[in-house]
């Protein structure tokens, strides 16, 4: 006789035990239930750690684990459908238990990147069959994707306050920051303060998250040691990028290309609906090398690289403009990614983790591709936002950025 669950031999009375125990067919329900569809949930692991998938059927069935389209089994075992907790023999990492045609457990142990991939559970009874399934995604890579010595911050610190420049003629490396509201770009200037200065410090003014920009003046910052001393560069912040037309929010594409070519001044105010023009107050008519800018910073937020694509073409147009103008000047380009620690949970728990995470390459990799910035030009960071006191981890992300930024701009004006 065929049971229920569509094999043979199996007496009918034990069936009919299990599942009325279960209350998935009783005298009352003679027709029984078929299975729902698991809800399966994606995962993200980090490399050692575990991964477990559970599910509680709705009714009595068969099931059977999958990864990719192939039958899992336990490590040292030959059936998937065991109804006890009996572990894997002979330490094996894969551990399927079913218990009581309900409920379904598999856990692998100490993940590599080989379990990465998609894991379905296919559950099925007389009256019918259902699947689900979830993504399994490594965090992190084997080794660092990018080499960084952590415990050079202070060597990287003198050497920047030691840095001298390659042209006598000016007197400073001049940045100019720009990206969408939001993004860190006030932060960053407070950030680069607060590594050299041994202490949080909030010269730039900041606001929380807005969606209109905090910055409406054209202003120059120097960066100063915990001694006072100037160093040779200096950022200038620019009003934030919005999601609308030209002219009618956010800073200007022309306004920026026109800091780019050191026509700005010192404290002009950005005027949404139009563009500063020669006779203006606060256009430089004659500016020389040291007024123009020697490397464009472009500020993305690492978690928000594909909602900024997908829903601000207009943003994108505008950095993608001024960064075909800087190119058109031979002015070098980079771009700082902020907010690493909400991109990625390691690099949250530990910013060690910043280049062996794979999320964190892959938004990487995505702003690449849009803005067309080599890999090499980006630098994830963490601003000094929420911090008491400064924290050489963070000192070192910030400093690396910091010294190929110089590098790149000193370069560009050792020519000129």
């Amino acid at each position: 006789m065929k049971t229920p669950f569509g094999g043979e031999g199996l007496v009918l009375s034990r069936f009919w035990f299990v599942v009325c125990e279960r209350g998935c067919w009783n005298s009352d329900t003679t027709m029984g239930s078929s299975p729902s569809k698991p809800q399966l949930k994606d995962i993200s692991v980090k490399r050692g750690d575990a991964i477990a998938f559970t599910w509680t059927a709705n009714c009595a069935v068969n099931g059977t684990w999958k990864k990719d389209g192939q039958v899992l089994t336990n490590s040292a075992a030959s059936s998937t459908s065991k109804r006890d907790d009996q572990a894997p023999e002979g330490g094996g990492r894969i551990s399927i238990r079913h218990e009581d045609y309900k409920q379904f457990h598999l856990t692998i142990r100490d993940a590599t990147e080989q379990d990465e991939g998609t894991y379905t559970l296919e559950l099925s009874n007389w009256l019918g069959a259902a699947s689900g399934s979830a993504n399994v995604k490594l965090l992190e890579y084997d080794s660092d994707w990018r080499n960084l010595d952590w415990g050079d911050t202070e060597n990287m610190k003198r050497k920047l306050g030691r840095f001298t420049l390659s042209n006598a003629q000016i007197g400073h490396l001049r940045f100019l920051l720009h990206g969408p509201v939001g993004y860190g770009k006030s932060s960053i200037i407070n950030s680069f303060n607060s590594v050299f200065q041994r202490r949080v410090t909030d010269k730039a003014l900041t606001a929380a998250r807005s969606e209109t920009s905090h910055t409406i003046v054209y202003k120059t910052y120097p960066i100063k040691d915990n001694q006072g001393r100037v160093l040779p560069f200096v950022f200038n912040d620019s009003m934030g990028l919005e999601n609308e037309e030209e002219g009618k929010g956010g800073a200007l594409t022309a306004d920026i290309i026109s800091a780019l070519k050191g026509h700005v001044k010192d404290g002009y105010k950005f005027n949404k609906g139009s563009p500063l023009c020669e006779g203006d107050l606060g256009y430089n008519g004659n500016p020389n090398l040291s007024d123009k800018v020697h490397c464009l910073v472009s500020v993305i937020h690492a978690d928000r690289i594909s909602g900024l694509v997908e829903a601000n073409s207009n943003i994108m147009k505008k950095m993608r403009d001024v960064r075909r103008a800087a190119s058109d000047m031979g002015i070098p380009q980079v771009v700082i990614m902020t907010h690493v620690d909400e991109c990625c949970p390691l690099v949250a728990k530990d910013l060690k983790h910043i280049y062996s995470s794979k999320k964190m390459k892959q938004a990487m990799q995505h702003c690449s591709n849009k803005l067309g910035v080599p890999m090499k030009c980006i630098f994830p960071v963490k601003n000094y936002h929420e911090e008491k006191e400064v924290d050489k981890k963070t000192d070192c992300l910030i400093l690396d950025a910091l010294q190929k930024i110089v590098h790149f701009a000193n370069d560009y004006v050792e020519d000129k």
